[in-house]
């Protein structure tokens, strides 16, 4: 269950709109390990029609404990692949992709990848080291980072997924990969602010994320009943800083731009979709002034109401 649990955690940052997570299908998996060395794993889903999909990294650090080395666990989620349907060809990248845009069997995809390092291996790269820059392995707490995967992981990721080794030369191939993603994720790191360095080392609690997502479950119910942060962190139950950080660390904004977002969006769906005139959807999302109401749209949008009631 935990395999499960860590997937629903980097898809709720992934996916903008987390219901729409739904509409995913898994159609592959793989798990590889690489004796003294680390774990692979790779789950590729596909969805139909239209998803928002952000690519994420994530960093997972977990101090040493009693006899035990620390471990360091790195996490994918990279969409926007098109693979092709054609069973001649499903476990590589549509060979009509570039050449032929009239392949029509090409489907969009989202590859999750893990790369699970074992202690023993992480500390055997220590050895001989003064000091250590990879992700400060002296800290003594736990912390996740979550950041974009930069360029040059993103090309590793891809070489990790499509290749043609087998047995022994497949376990050599994942393991300089994996290096190789551990050297860029550290890059990556180091470059941070230091306040910025270990994230929200809080949020390597599951209750404190559950809280979170309470939260953000909280805004998406009351779109039109705006609430201070000071209300939304009593109701569950957290200090107002915390859910702060907390909530940009793992949707990649603000409480107030994502509630305006959604509030915008459901405005839109009733105006275009419903046929709403200008006043009631103002009503419905909470606003007393139309006026405020249209600017907090063009905002968002581009548009003011009656311009997209128009069109």
């Amino acid at each position: 269950m935990k395999g499960v649990k860590d997937l629903q955690d980097i898809l709720s940052i992934a996916i903008r709109q987390p219901a729409m997570s739904d509409q995913l299908q898994c159609v592959g998996s793989e798990s590889v390990a690489v004796p003294d060395c680390l774990d692979f794993t790779l789950q590729r889903f596909t969805y139909d029609r239209p998803l928002p999909v952000d690519d994420v990294a994530m960093v997972v650090y977990q101090p040493a404990k009693r006899g035990q080395s620390a471990s360091v666990e790195l996490r994918y989620c990279v969409a926007g692949s098109k693979y092709c349907q054609n069973p001649g060809c499903t476990d590589q990248v549509c060979a009509h992709s570039s050449k032929d845009s009239s392949c029509n069997q090409k489907q969009p995809a989202i590859d999750m990848i893990t790369v699970r390092f074992q202690p023993a291996f992480i500390q055997s790269l220590q050895k001989g080291a003064t000091n250590s820059t990879l992700f400060d392995m002296q800290s003594r707490k736990p912390f996740i980072k979550t950041t974009q995967p930069s360029t040059k992981s993103k090309q590793v990721l891809e070489q990790m997924v499509h290749h043609n080794y087998d047995g022994t030369l497949k376990n050599i191939f994942l393991q300089s990969k994996a290096l190789e993603l551990l050297l860029f994720s550290s890059d990556q790191f180091v470059q941070n602010d230091t306040d910025e360095r270990f994230g929200c080392r809080f949020l390597t609690h599951l209750e404190d994320r559950e809280k979170i997502e309470n939260a953000k479950g909280i805004l998406l119910e009351q779109l039109d009943a705006p609430i201070t942060i000071r209300d939304l962190a009593r109701r569950v139950a957290m200090n107002e800083c915390y859910l702060k950080k907390g909530f940009k660390a793992m949707y990649g904004t603000t409480i107030y731009d994502y509630f305006q977002k959604e509030r915008m969006e459901k405005a839109k769906g009733l105006l275009y979709e419903k046929g709403m005139s200008v006043s009631e959807v103002a009503i419905l999302m909470g606003y007393s002034c139309i006026s405020h109401f249209s600017t907090a749209f063009k905002k968002h949008t581009g548009l003011k109401p009656c311009e997209l009631l128009l069109r």
